[in-house]
């Protein structure tokens, strides 16, 4: 996924919202070391500052927790603020499936571009 200008989100959310949705299907696990700032930075294509407020947004969620001298971890579900609310199994069916869609229409807009910016065929 490429931040896009069109999006109303700040391109920091928008990189947050992705590595989130990664967080939530299972792609980033629970104690895992998330890529180094650097990393990300080159993954989304923006200044290494962004990427530190991304993992600062994903951080001030719970998602996520800072180490000062090895990076970011993904945190365990108890260890996240919502963890302390009691949602119902279907409340959390339908979030996850939300999440999973947000991450399926991330990647089909980044299809979406790499077509829109690919030459054209003869």
């Amino acid at each position: 996924m490429t931040p896009t200008a069109d999006d109303a989100r700040q391109v920091n959310q928008q990189i947050a919202d992705e590595l989130r949705a990664d967080i939530v299907a299972g792609r980033l696990k629970p104690g895992e070391r998330l890529p180094a700032v650097r990393q990300i930075a080159e993954r989304f294509q923006v200044a290494p500052g962004t990427a530190t407020k991304a993992l600062q947004t994903l951080a001030t969620r719970g998602l996520v927790r800072a180490d000062s001298t090895r990076g970011y971890y993904v945190t365990d579900e108890s260890e996240r603020p919502e963890a302390r609310v009691k949602r119902s199994p279907e409340f959390t069916a339908i979030m996850r499936e939300i999440e999973l869609l947000r991450a399926h229409l991330a990647r089909l807009d980044d299809r979406l571009q790499q077509l829109e910016n690919a030459e054209p065929r003869e």
